[in-house]
């Protein structure tokens, strides 16, 4: 059974462990990304696994490219935060000063007292993001990079070719239609004409250096994505099934993925010299985790709010045209009245939908704060 269905058969520790002696390991763009992104030492600590694992160490030209693309916004999102943070700050302590100052007679709260409060507060908040500011540590992360270059220098797959770009866009198309792993989830990325086969390109190019040198890949990467990962009941057992099987055809190698946190861990048995910064590094990507998915659920509620508007704008026209309100119009000639109101519970069940999702995630008040303000004046 396990000739015939090898993917099915998730590793064991001891089977994967053995993978490690002889394995090339491949860090996806958002992997090397942590290197710059976190505290001092925390990249150090990074730098030194990557620097242990050196001689196994290889990345293709895509993944190299996604790191190149995203570097600045990782860089200068880190030097715009503290302007952001305190303009954001500034907006909400002048909501609770309008507040304040609308409040009329109250047996307990010194309006002059809490309005100096919050000035106080404020003027340390900005004093210390003015701190940090200064502190920015522009040179260490250039460091970092310059160090993250070396490291990887002659450890690099080759640029694609024009017209493998092209037979990768036929087939890109065909594999994500019928939803055959990886990338497919990317399917409407729109910022270029190959950006959403990003992960096939990767993916193939694994496949190439593992035939080419006769070795088993290991994948690290932070994408959670349901086209990388066999997830059940929301447990992630190790990669796709169809990973595994398509790999060995092509390369006649094994091929094993892990979470950038898990892999930390298994690196720490193997490699004494990082086990004592492990747990920082651990808890820093962790924290990193949370305010991604933070982001995503505020940037989800958004989208989920905007359709909801243009929903309701349909369901009004349509009301409107069966009730016969003056003025309404429809691009419907004659009005086919059972359509309508075909379409009209239609949109009931997608703005009930919709609804339900707003109420689920964001989660907190600060949140549905978060998404109204992100929302306001928007068409």
């Amino acid at each position: 059974m396990r000739d015939k269905y090898p993917g099915w058969y998730p590793k064991s520790a001891v089977e994967a462990s053995a993978l490690w002696d002889n394995a090339i390991f491949v860090p996806d763009a958002n992997v090397l990304l942590h290197c710059l992104r976190h505290p001092a030492a925390v990249r150090e600590e990074l730098l030194r696994l990557f620097d242990a694992l050196k001689e196994s160490l290889w990345i293709p030209y895509q993944v190299g490219l996604e790191f190149h693309r995203n570097r600045l916004d990782v860089e200068l999102g880190a030097q715009d935060a503290y302007d952001i943070l305190i303009k954001d700050q500034e907006a909400t302590i002048e909501k609770a000063r309008e507040r304040l100052r609308q409040l009329r007679a109250h047996p307990t709260i010194s309006v002059p007292k809490e309005l100096a409060a919050l000035d106080m507060f404020s003027a340390d908040f900005r004093a210390r993001m003015a701190t940090s500011q200064a502190s920015h540590p522009t040179e260490d992360i250039a460091a970092a990079v310059t160090r993250l270059t070396q490291l990887l220098d002659g450890r690099i797959g080759e640029k694609w070719k024009n017209e493998q770009f092209a037979a990768l866009k036929k087939e890109g198309e065909d594999r994500y239609a019928k939803k055959i792993p990886p990338g497919y989830k990317d399917s409407k990325k729109d910022a270029g004409e190959f950006d959403k086969y990003g992960d096939l390109i990767i993916w193939k190019d694994m496949i190439g250096k593992a035939k080419a040198d006769k070795r088993p890949v290991i994948f690290i990467s932070d994408d959670a994505k349901e086209d990388w990962w066999w997830i059940h009941k929301g447990r992630k057992l190790g990669p796709r099934p169809e990973l595994i099987e398509e790999f060995q055809a092509g390369s006649d190698q094994d091929f094993h993925i892990y979470e950038f946190g898990q892999f930390l861990r298994f690196a720490a048995e193997r490699f004494p010299e990082i086990q004592a910064g492990v747990g920082q590094v651990e808890k820093s990507l962790q924290d990193d985790e949370r305010a991604r998915r933070k982001q995503n659920e505020v940037a989800e509620a958004i989208e989920t709010q905007a359709k909801v508007r243009e929903l309701e704008d349909e369901r009004d026209q349509i009301v409107a045209v069966l009730s016969g309100a003056p003025g309404a119009s429809m691009p419907i000639a004659p009005v086919d009245r059972s359509a309508l109101r075909t379409r009209l519970n239609e949109l009931s069940a997608e703005l009930e939908s919709h609804q339900r999702r707003l109420e689920e995630a964001p989660s907190s008040p600060i949140d549905r704060a978060e998404v109204s303000a992100s929302t306001e004046g928007s068409p």
